[in-house]
C-alpha cells in the first residue's frame, strides 16, 4: 500500500513484534504501524515495548473490526487506530498528518515527552463517579456524558477513540455525549475496568504556581463561557470541547517536565509576563503547541486541535468575520476565564496583572464592542457558581 511513497519515505517492514523491536534499535524512526493479531507478541504488547523503549515514535494500530476487544487493550499506548480493510489514501493521510504535527514542536525533548504519553491525568473523583455510574443498570448516556465532561483527560481520550478510523464514522464527533453514544456503555466499561485508561496520573511533586484542581476549575469555566458566546450549534459544540482541552499541554509539562515547567511559571510570575511567552523563550515551544501535538496524534478534529495550538496567539483576520469560529471562541473564553478568576484559578497562565485577550485580534474580528458584555456575562456566571 505504501510502495508509491518509497522515494519520499524511508520504510522498514517486519513480520513479527520482536523483529520490529530489533529494527527500531537499528536506527531512528518516526512512526510504527502494527497489526493486532500476530504470533507470539500481539500489537498491544509490541506498542507497550515501543512506548517504554522508543517513546518518541508515533504508534498506530491497524486492526480489523472483529479484533475490537483486543484493540482496546492498545488504547493506553496507541496514538491512532485504523480499521482494516484500510484505503491507501486514508493510511497515507493519517501518517502524513501525524508526522507533520511533530513539526510544530521545536524542542526534541518535549516531542519525546509527548510521544511517551498514552493518556492524560484524570481526577480520582471523576474516576470513582464514572465507575459507580457504569455499575448502575439504569444509567443513561446523558448521565455518563455529564460525568466525562467534568474531566479534561477523560474527555480527550473518549474523543480520540470515537474519532479514530477504527469506528468507521462518516462524520467527526465533537461532543462528549455524542461520543458516548457511539462508543456505548459496554466499551466505556472495558476502558475503565480493563484498560484502566482513566487511571489517576498526577504530577510526582507539588509545583509552585500550579494546582491541578485550579487547572480543572479554569478549564471548566472557560468551557462554560464558550458555550454562552454567539455561534451556530456545530461551532459552539466544538468550541466548548476546545475550551475544555485548551491547556492539556500543562498536564504533560507538570507530569513529565516539572522542573522546566516550574522554571517557566516562576519567571512568568516574577516578570509579570504570560506563561506562553516565557515558555517559547526557554524551549522554542509552549504548552499550547504541546497539547495540540498530542491531541493531533490522537486524531481529534482539526478545528479543535488548531484552536488549542493557537489559543494564545491567534492570527489576525484580514477582514471582519461574519461569526465567531472555534479558535476565536476558545481564545476569548480562555482570556475572560483568567480575568474573572485570576486570583483563584491556580492555572498558572500568567501573573495577575497580565491581560491574555489579544485586543488587535478581537478588533480584526469586528467584535471588540461586544467584549464588555461578554466579560459581564462571565462575571455573572462565576458569581453564580460561588453562591451555590
Amino acid at each position: 500500500m505504501l510502495r508509491p511513497q518509497r522515494k519520499q519515505w524511508d520504510m522498514a517492514f517486519a513480520a513479527s513484534g520482536p523483529e520490529a523491536l530489533s529494527i527500531l534499535e537499528s536506527g531512528r524512526f518516526d512512526m510504527i504501524v502494527t497489526d493486532m493479531r500476530m504470533p507470539g507478541m500481539d500489537g498491544a504488547q509490541l506498542l507497550e515495548q515501543v512506548q517504554k523503549r522508543f517513546p518518541g515514535v508515533i504508534r498506530v494500530v491497524l486492526s480489523g473490526y472483529v479484533e475490537r476487544d483486543a484493540a482496546l487493550r492498545a488504547a493506553p499506548v496507541a496514538h491512532q487506530f485504523l480499521a482494516k480493510p484500510c484505503d491507501p489514501a486514508l493510511l497515507l493521510a493519517v501518517l502524513e498528518r501525524s508526522c507533520s504535527s511533530a513539526s510544530g514542536l521545536a524542542d526534541d525533548t518535549t516531542r519525546w515527552v509527548v510521544g511517551a504519553i498514552g493518556k492524560l491525568p484524570s481526577l480520582p473523583s471523576t474516576c470513582s463517579a464514572l465507575t459507580a455510574a457504569l455499575q448502575d443498570p439504569d444509567v443513561s448516556l446523558a448521565d455518563v456524558g455529564g460525568i466525562i465532561e467534568r474531566d479534561v483527560g477523560m474527555t480527550a481520550k473518549v474523543l480520540q477513540l470515537v474519532n479514530s478510523a477504527f469506528f468507521g464514522l462518516v462524520h467527526e464527533v465533537t461532543t462528549v455525549r455524542g461520543a458516548v453514544g457511539v462508543l456505548g456503555l459496554d466499551t466505556l466499561q472495558r476502558l475503565v475496568l480493563t484498560v484502566e485508561i482513566f487511571r489517576t496520573f498526577r504530577p510526582g511533586r507539588s509545583i509552585p504556581g500550579f494546582s491541578l484542581d485550579g487547572f480543572e476549575r479554569h478549564s471548566h469555566f472557560a468551557a462554560r463561557i464558550a458555550a454562552l458566546l454567539p455561534a451556530p450549534k456545530p461551532v459552539s459544540s466544538a468550541a466548548v470541547v476546545a475550551a475544555l482541552l485548551h491547556d492539556t499541554g500543562k498536564l504533560i509539562l507538570a507530569s513529565h517536565l516539572p522542573g522546566q515547567f516550574e522554571l517557566a511559571l516562576r519567571k512568568a510570575s516574577e516578570e509579570s509576563r504570560p506563561l506562553h511567552t516565557v515558555e517559547r523563550e526557554l524551549t522554542g515551544t509552549g504548552h499550547a503547541e504541546i497539547g495540540a501535538y498530542l491531541l493531533d496524534l490522537w486524531g481529534l478534529p482539526k478545528t479543535i486541535v488548531d484552536a488549542v495550538a493557537r489559543h494564545h496567539r491567534p492570527p489576525l483576520s484580514g477582514r471582519p468575520a461574519r461569526e465567531l469560529d472555534v479558535l476565536a471562541i476558545t481564545h476569548i473564553a480562555d482570556a475572560l476565564a483568567f480575568e474573572v478568576q485570576r486570583d483563584e484559578s491556580g492555572s498558572g497562565d500568567a501573573a495577575w496583572s497580565c491581560n491574555l485577550l489579544d485586543g488587535e485580534y478581537v478588533a480584526s474580528l469586528g467584535v471588540a464592542d461586544q467584549v464588555p458584555d461578554w466579560r459581564a456575562l462571565a462575571t455573572k456566571v462565576n458569581d453564580g457558581r460561588e453562591r451555590q
